[in-house]
């Protein structure tokens, strides 16, 4: 339910498409709980590959998002998420010559333990009723080699 709610829903977002056009110079960061307070984390976008292989692909891509791409992208996520056990899933597709890799490979604690960003293999440590934020990390490429 995270990536269809949290990472979907934030896809439709001016701030999130915000934050994609920055990634492409440096990683940009969209945290999951303007979408709702449920679902705490962030996604850690990275386009640069993109704006590394062509200008034109990224004027290309850029003209795309602007005619809708990441709500048309955000339609994908219903079945299409690989769970890797605890809380690790992680999922890729392609649209309109742009592959979107998700994977979520870090944790958040909560506010009471100062949003401390920990690895899986540290999850079992975790007290049942903290509120764990997920780290999502989006990688998009162009699909052309």
């Amino acid at each position: 339910m995270f990536y269809i709610i949290a990472v979907g829903m934030s896809f439709g977002m001016d701030f999130f498409r915000q934050a994609v056009f920055e990634s492409s110079r440096e990683i940009a960061q969209f945290p999951t709980e303007h979408v709702d307070p449920k679902y705490p984390g962030y996604i850690r976008i990275d386009s640069s590959a993109i704006r590394k292989k062509n200008p034109k692909i990224w004027q290309d891509f850029v003209d795309k998002i602007q005619n809708g791409l990441l709500v048309n992208a955000s339609y994908k996520f219903s079945s299409r998420v690989e769970f890797e056990g605890g809380l690790a899933e992680k999922m890729a597709f392609e649209i309109e010559g742009f592959l979107f890799s998700f994977h979520i490979k870090q944790y958040e604690r909560d506010s009471d333990h100062g949003f401390e960003i920990f690895d899986p293999e540290y999850l079992a440590d975790i007290p049942e009723d903290e509120n764990i934020g997920r780290v999502v990390y989006l990688e998009v490429k162009p699909t052309e080699e």
